[in-house]
């Protein structure tokens, strides 16, 4: 399960890198932050994620594409 705090709507969109099916569990590989950083005091690293969709989601959805958490 995934937690945002403080993201604004666009916070909760990002790219496909990767599909997943593990145990019966359909996963989106979704990389939500492009890295950059503009000082030493913030985060500076890809923000990846695994979310958890329907069969027919995972299946709508190619690497690449962009996906929104509702």
């Amino acid at each position: 399960m995934s937690l945002f705090f403080g993201c604004k709507s666009d916070d909760n969109c990002g790219e496909v890198i990767d599909k997943v099916i593990n145990n019966d569990r359909f996963l989106l590989v979704i990389r939500f932050d492009d890295g950059a950083s503009t000082s030493e005091n913030e985060f500076s690293g890809e923000l990846v994620d695994d979310i958890e969709v329907s069969e027919q989601t995972f299946s709508s959805f190619d690497e690449g594409d962009n996906y929104c958490i509702k």
